[in-house]
């Protein structure tokens, strides 16, 4: 019999994996791996949950990290704020003018525009404009019969910034933002802090570090390791 697949493997914790069961003791895969899934005993909370940060060419998952530098699609691959006095200064049409330089190196052609809230948070999520354009920008359906949403078609430097020519033509008030969506990069999701697992509930991602936030003699996690 062949060896079994990492699906498999991943599976039946072939891999590897851990038990915890007390309050704020942290657990960690072992060198080349992570935290694939963690299992829970009894209902419980996660006190840190912090993922592989695999930057501007991976996955995403969810944290209970409140910054928002930390990725786990909740600001897309980056953001560009339509105020004057921060990134954009001036959107004239389906172009912006942005002169953000570490925004203008993650923004690429293909990536799907949202129009949100400059106050929005990490805590409590993204405020979509989703009225029709040119006011907002409508949910992205990216396959399908009927595909929507604004999209970035081309880039190119101008005398007071980055050129981001978008495929609509949106009206931003000085109180909103651009997010900017990739394969890899969504947006909307919020921090994981004080979220309740029921018993038996079973959650997969990728992550470097995890505890328990409260003691369960009687109960606790299963860490499972994997790739």
């Amino acid at each position: 019999m062949g060896i079994n697949s990492t699906e498999v493997s991943y599976g039946f914790g072939q891999l590897g994996s851990a038990f915890q069961n007390t309050a704020s003791k942290p657990v960690y895969p072992p060198k080349g791996q992570v935290i694939i899934a963690i299992q829970f005993l009894s209902s419980n909370k996660l006190e840190t949950l912090e993922t592989e940060v695999m930057g501007d060419g991976g996955a995403q998952y969810i944290t209970t990290a409140n910054s928002e530098t930390q990725d786990n699609n909740y600001l897309g691959v980056t953001e560009a704020a339509c105020d004057g006095n921060r990134t954009t200064v001036s959107i004239d049409n389906d172009t912006c003018v942005i002169e953000d330089v570490a925004a203008n190196k993650k923004i690429k052609p293909g990536q799907y525009v949202l129009l949100v809230n400059d106050s929005d948070a990490i805590g409590t999520g993204l405020t979509v404009d989703s009225s029709a354009s040119p006011d907002g920008t409508p949910t992205p359906i990216y396959n399908g019969r009927n595909p929507q949403g604004v999209k970035v078609v081309s880039i190119a430097g101008g005398t007071y910034g980055t050129h981001v020519t978008l495929s609509q033509v949106i009206s931003p008030a000085a109180t909103q933002t651009l997010v900017f969506l990739d394969e890899h990069h969504g947006a909307g999701s919020t921090d994981t802090q004080g979220a309740i697992y029921p018993t038996g509930m079973v959650i997969y991602g990728r992550w470097t570090k995890a505890q328990l936030e409260n003691t369960d003699a009687a109960g606790g996690a299963i860490f499972y390791f994997g790739k």
